[in-house]
């Protein structure tokens, strides 16, 4: 029985020595590049809640988008993929302690219904990476949060 809980200790160590290097010991490039992966996952998915809240309460964009519209009209653009596959690729990268902006080329796979080759298309003829401003709003590697995402060539009717 005694092994049993040396084992149990010893893998409780491990996990808080992990959770601590997760949490302190990555650089703020580490983090701002984990974020972007999860962000894109959120997409891919389509979680909208989590997709929302990893943008900044004073998300405002370009395009006239706050933090609400901007979120309503990825939803209406990816709501009726059945498959999405994004591909990112970081083309440049400028990261602070608590600022970030990620250059970022990206193509999209996907199927589905009504518009969905439409938008497939037309993102991946951009020519232009996005933008993603990234701005760390507490202590918390997953307190990075987007304050715009931009692209020089979109344009939303």
């Amino acid at each position: 029985m005694r092994p049993l809980y040396l084992i149990i200790i010893a893998v409780v160590l491990i996990l808080l020595a992990w959770f601590g290097w997760w949490s302190f010991g990555r650089t703020p490039e580490q983090q701002v590049l984990a974020r972007q992966m999860a962000f894109i996952a959120a997409l891919e998915d389509r979680d909208w809640s989590e997709v929302k809240g990893m943008l900044t309460d004073d998300y405002m964009d370009d395009y006239g988008h706050d933090r609400n519209s901007a979120v309503d009209d990825a939803q209406t653009a990816l709501g009726s993929f059945l498959t999405l596959t994004v591909k990112p690729e970081v083309v440049f990268q400028q990261i602070l302690p608590d600022l970030a902006m990620l250059k970022v080329k990206i193509q999209m796979e996907g199927k589905g219904l009504g518009a969905s080759d439409y938008v497939v298309g037309y993102v991946n003829n951009l020519t232009q990476p996005w933008f993603f401003h990234w701005h760390k709003k507490g202590r918390w590697p997953w307190d990075w949060k987007i304050v715009q995402i931009h692209n020089d060539e979109l344009r939303i009717p």
